[in-house]
């Protein structure tokens, strides 16, 4: 009897125990389904449309300060482009519009076609500022950036979307042209140099031979999430495709035996820069290459304030606060004078001096012509000089060389 009593009790035991392991493994177990979690696409839409396109026959240059020229449709082109737009995106949309595809070359030669931009419509503000405003932008802005003149792949417009607003829905008006101040037509060009003022000269074969071709571009527009739109290198129109430079020595730009090259500022350790304000300077040169050769030579200021000739003190006044500060302008040389009208003008109109009527700034003693201000401008025959109060600028029509000093 004791020995079954003691294999009755240990087979208790080990029940006992099989008891709590499996307890301890299933005591507890504890799940819960929470709210949904939803991950979802922002919204983001554009589109953008043209009406119609340029289509212009017997085109010729025209004088866009003409009155009512502009809206003649027989001789100027017009197309609008419609934008609309908006986001939810925190990074806003940008858009770019630009001129692609251009054709206007004649053998060697290339025909300026000018170009007006102007925006309607619920596009935002327009922001001269726009690169440096785009980054902490809250509305809608934009910036026309349409130089006079195209060439490919040249920007017209960039704009920008921000997040949870109205959205944009607007139209982006543009208008093609031939300017007859930079393109003359004759067959006797080494009789016209002063007439042909530094305009592009063709002659009437070469003119005549775009009736089969014509001249032509199209209209690109792109758009994408956040800011991606490079901020482009600033042009001046009075020197396009020049590369600029401060140089301290003789560069010579006539067709002659000295004729400087590029390697010329390297030797001398000059920079010689497609953006001119890399230079940190308010006067420079400009140089037009071809081959790698100099042909052409400018002397080129940024405009700002306006000196005033006082007649009772027979002295000019300290700087008048004047117009256009911050505009870079170049006026070219020329061996035989034939650009002293242009540069003349150029200085003497709106976009500088705006001293037409000579009331002070500016002074005109046939030959000579000049402005005055923190920056001045002076011609003379086919000399082309600037100078500010620590430097100046010169190229001499008589030996074709160029060069700044320091005062």
């Amino acid at each position: 009897m004791k020995k079954k009593n003691l294999i009755v009790t240990f087979l208790l035991a080990i029940g006992i125990i099989s008891i709590t392991v499996g307890v301890t493994m299933a005591f507890f177990n504890y799940t819960r389904i929470g709210l949904a979690n939803t991950i979802s696409t922002g919204r983001i839409y554009f589109n953008s449309g043209q009406d119609g396109r340029i289509n212009l026959t017997n085109i010729f240059p025209i004088d866009p300060e003409e009155t009512g020229i502009m809206d003649d449709n027989t001789k100027v082109g017009t197309v609008a482009i419609t934008v609309t737009g908006d986001t939810s995106y925190d990074n806003g949309v940008e858009y770019l519009v630009s001129a692609v595809n251009v054709n206007n070359t004649v053998g060697t030669k290339t025909i300026p076609i000018s170009i007006s931009t102007t925006a309607s419509g619920t596009l935002g503000t327009s922001d001269d500022n726009y690169f440096e405003d785009r980054d902490t932008a809250t509305s809608h802005i934009y910036k026309v950036l349409a130089k006079d003149t195209i060439s490919n792949n040249d920007q017209l417009m960039v704009g920008y979307i921000a997040k949870n607003t109205t959205g944009i829905n607007g139209t982006i008006t543009i208008k093609a042209y031939i300017d007859k101040n930079n393109i003359a037509i004759t067959d006797t060009p080494e009789e016209n140099t002063n007439w042909q003022n530094g305009r592009e000269v063709f002659t009437t074969t070469e003119w005549n031979s775009m009736q089969g071709t014509g001249v032509s571009f199209q209209i690109k527009v792109e758009a994408n999430e956040g800011v991606w739109v490079e901020e482009p290198i600033p042009t001046i129109s009075s020197c396009p495709g020049c590369k600029f430079s401060f140089p301290l020595y003789n560069v010579y730009y006539y067709n002659g035996a000295n004729q400087s090259t590029m390697t010329n500022f390297v030797e001398n350790d000059e920079l010689l820069v497609d953006d001119y304000r890399a230079l940190n300077k308010n006067i420079f040169l400009g140089f037009k290459f071809e081959n790698n050769i100099v042909v052409k030579a400018y002397a080129c200021g940024i405009k700002g304030t306006d000196k005033i000739w006082n007649s009772a003190t027979s002295s000019y006044d300290e700087f008048d606060p004047g117009n256009n500060q911050g505009t870079a302008f170049c006026m070219e040389a020329s061996m035989d004078g034939s650009t002293f009208t242009l540069n003349k003008n150029l200085i003497l109109g709106q976009t500088l001096w705006n001293d037409l009527n000579l009331t002070g700034k500016c002074y005109d003693h046939v030959s000579i012509v000049g402005c005055n201000g923190s920056v001045s401008a002076m011609i003379e025959s086919g000399d082309v000089h600037v100078e500010d109060i620590s430097a100046a600028c010169t190229v001499n029509d008589f030996n074709g060389m160029a060069s700044c000093t320091l005062d």
